[in-house]
């Protein structure tokens, strides 16, 4: 996990615990006193919330705090880095940052690269897990239109209490429930917007792998424009596979955001092969367990 994404994640933890301090700890003792509570995270790590004076409701705050653990630090924290895989880091920090800038500029709500071949995401404005890929985001896609079908929204759903997110549930079943269930997991420490940009994210980026599957246009130049309430996005190929896609909640100005993608298209270029190789494995990649839905 990245340095400045830790840094964010426990700002949110902050500010859902109505904490005054939150932090990670490696070793020792935790602590015993009464306006501390922590949790345990792999490699030994601690997630520790500090409070003026002891929590009201210490089993509930306590459960809290472990689903904003199981949220944000599910996954190994990174060792110190070589000099070789801090070269890597600041070579994707400065094509997440571009692609974040571009997001701004277009007003849109986030900005990916991906590429028509394999399930790799190159560059995305949103923080993402190590174990995220775009088969991921598909089978998060599929999930969010089968509850849409039902006329539930899994990012308002997402910031409910864990009782009347199961109640939500009770319209689901099979692997379609289990899949959901881990889904809203993921998405309940997260701020409302936060939540709603990961489902978009995820649907946009579907939607334009399936277009382009679909139109057979791998290693041709293609621009694929969406406008519809809830989800709209532009998308452009460069450098033979790859995709930029920006996406948004709503209709957005095509000739603004076209402009203004052409402008940085070609530092992205640079930026995008400028990264490491990256082998997706025999597999397609490492994906997040989430099974896809009959």
């Amino acid at each position: 996990m990245k340095q400045d994404s830790v840094q964010r994640a426990l700002e949110v933890v902050k500010q859902e615990m109505g904490a005054r301090d939150a932090r990670i700890e490696l070793g020792g003792r935790a602590s015993s006193s009464p306006d501390v509570l922590s949790v345990e995270l792999p490699l030994g790590f601690r997630l520790v919330a500090l409070f003026d004076g002891a929590p009201l409701k210490v089993s509930e705050a306590k459960v809290r705090l472990r689903q904003l653990a199981e949220s944000f630090f599910e996954t190994q924290l990174e060792a110190p880095k070589t000099r070789e895989s801090g070269e890597q880091h600041l070579a994707q920090r400065r094509l997440d940052d571009e692609l974040c800038s571009l997001a701004g500029r277009t007003g849109a709500w986030g900005a990916s690269v991906i590429d028509q071949r394999s399930p790799v995401i190159w560059g995305s404005s949103e923080d993402r897990r190590e174990d995220e890929d775009l088969e991921t985001f598909i089978k998060i896609a599929k999930l969010s239109e089968i509850a849409l079908e039902k006329g539930i929204d899994l990012a308002v759903v997402g910031g409910l209490v864990e009782s009347e997110r199961a109640s939500v549930l009770d319209a689901f079943t099979g692997e379609t429930y289990s899949s959901l269930e881990k889904l809203l997991s993921r998405l309940a420490g997260r701020p409302m917007r936060a939540r709603k940009t990961h489902l978009l994210h995820a649907r946009a980026l579907a939607q334009v792998r399936e277009w382009s599957q679909r139109h057979r246009v791998e290693e041709s130049s293609f621009r694929q424009l969406k406008h519809e309430e809830g989800l709209s996005y532009f998308a452009r190929s460069f450098a033979g596979i790859y995709v930029l896609v920006l996406y948004f909640p709503d209709n957005f100005s095509e000739l603004h955001v076209e402009g203004t993608a052409l402008h940085s298209l070609s530092l992205i270029e640079r930026h995008v092969l400028g990264l490491p190789p990256i082998d997706p494995g025999p597999q397609g990649g490492k994906v997040l367990k989430l099974p896809m839905p009959s």
